[in-house]
C-alpha cells in the first residue's frame, strides 16, 4: 500500500513537470512564432574574423536581431542580419560598424544612428558600414610602428651624441667656460652696470627735457595760433602794398624809356664830340677850315 502511494505521488510529480514543460515549450514556439524577423543587409569592407551566423545584432546597446547569412562578394563581406522590428526601427540615418572583444575576439554588429525625422529602411535593403575605430587603428599601426623605429634610432644616436659631449675632455671645456662667463658677470657688475645706470640717468634727463621741449613747443602752436589774425592783417597789407608797387612801377616805366633814350643820344653826342677832338683839336677853337678850291687852269 505504502509503494503504491509513492507510485502515485511520483506519477502525478511527472505528469505536472510534463504539463508544464509542454506548457514553456509552447510559449516559446508562440513568441518565437509572433515575432516576425526582417532581413537587412551590410556590404563590409574590412575584415570580419570573428562574426559568425548567429552573432548579436545591438541597437544602441539593445538586443534586436542575429547575424543570419554570411558570404564573400565582390572582395567584400555581404552580411545578412535577422532584426525583430518591435525592439527598433532601422531608420535610413542608422548606420553599422563592428564591435570586437579584444580578449576573445567575438564580434558583434552595433547598430547606431536615429533621427525623429528620419525615414524607416524597407526589408532587404542595405545599412551603410562604419568602419570600426579599433579596426583604422590597427590599419594605421604598422605606420606608427616604423615611425616610432625611426623615433627610437634617432634617440639612440642623441643620446650617444650626448655621451660624446658629456666626455671628460668637454666637461673640462664647459668648467673653462663656466669660469669665464663667471669672470664677465663679475666684470659687467663692476664696469658695465654702473655705466648702463648712468645712460639710464642720462636717458630720463633727456625725457625730462623733451616733455620740456614738447611743453614749449604746444606753448608755441598756441601763440602762432593766437597771431593767426594778425598774420592774415600783414598778409592782406603785402599784397595791397605789392599792387601800388606793380602800379606805380608801370606809371614810370614810359618816362623812365624816354630819359634813356635822351641819356643814349647825348652819349652818342658825347661820343661824336670826343672823336673829333681826337682827331682835329684846332678845330673847336679856329672851326672847321674848308679846304679851298684850285684856280681854273692850275698856276705855274
Amino acid at each position: 500500500m505504502g509503494n503504491q502511494g509513492r507510485r502515485f505521488r511520483l506519477g502525478l510529480f511527472m505528469l505536472g513537470a510534463g504539463m508544464m514543460f509542454l506548457a514553456l515549450l509552447g510559449f516559446i514556439l508562440e513568441s518565437s512564432l509572433r515575432s516576425e524577423q526582417v532581413p537587412y543587409l551590410i556590404m563590409f569592407e574590412e575584415n570580419v574574423k570573428g562574426m559568425v551566423v548567429g552573432s548579436k545584432v545591438n541597437f544602441q546597446g539593445v538586443p534586436v536581431g542575429v547575424v543570419s547569412d554570411m558570404r564573400f562578394q565582390d572582395g567584400k563581406t555581404l552580411v545578412e542580419l535577422s532584426v525583430d522590428p518591435t525592439r527598433a526601427t532601422i531608420q535610413d540615418v542608422t548606420k553599422a560598424r563592428m564591435d570586437r572583444l579584444l580578449v576573445t575576439g567575438q564580434v558583434t554588429v552595433e547598430l547606431e544612428g536615429y533621427d525623429r525625422s528620419g525615414k524607416a529602411l524597407l526589408p532587404g535593403s542595405f545599412i551603410e558600414p562604419k568602419r570600426d575605430p579599433l579596426d583604422r587603428l590597427r590599419g594605421s599601426l604598422p605606420g606608427i610602428v616604423e615611425q616610432a623605429s625611426g623615433v627610437l634610432t634617432r634617440f639612440d644616436a642623441l643620446l650617444e651624441r650626448a655621451e660624446q659631449m658629456l666626455g671628460d675632455g668637454n666637461q673640462a671645456r664647459v668648467a673653462d667656460i663656466l669660469d669665464n662667463l663667471a669672470g664677465v658677470t663679475a666684470d659687467l657688475r663692476a664696469r658695465t652696470l654702473p655705466a648702463a645706470d648712468a645712460m639710464l640717468a642720462d636717458g630720463r634727463n633727456l625725457a625730462v627735457e623733451s616733455q620740456q621741449m614738447v611743453k614749449d613747443a604746444r606753448a608755441a602752436a598756441a601763440a602762432l595760433l593766437r597771431l593767426e589774425p594778425g598774420l592774415a592783417t600783414l598778409v592782406r597789407d603785402v599784397e595791397g602794398f605789392v599792387h601800388e608797387a606793380s602800379t606805380f612801377t608801370d606809371s614810370l616805366r614810359a618816362p623812365t624809356q624816354d630819359a634813356l633814350a635822351s641819356l643814349r643820344q647825348t652819349l652818342v653826342d658825347v661820343r661824336a664830340l670826343a672823336r673829333q677832338l681826337e682827331l682835329a683839336p684846332q678845330s673847336l677853337l679856329f672851326g672847321v677850315k674848308r679846304p679851298t678850291a684850285a684856280p681854273f687852269g692850275g698856276g705855274r
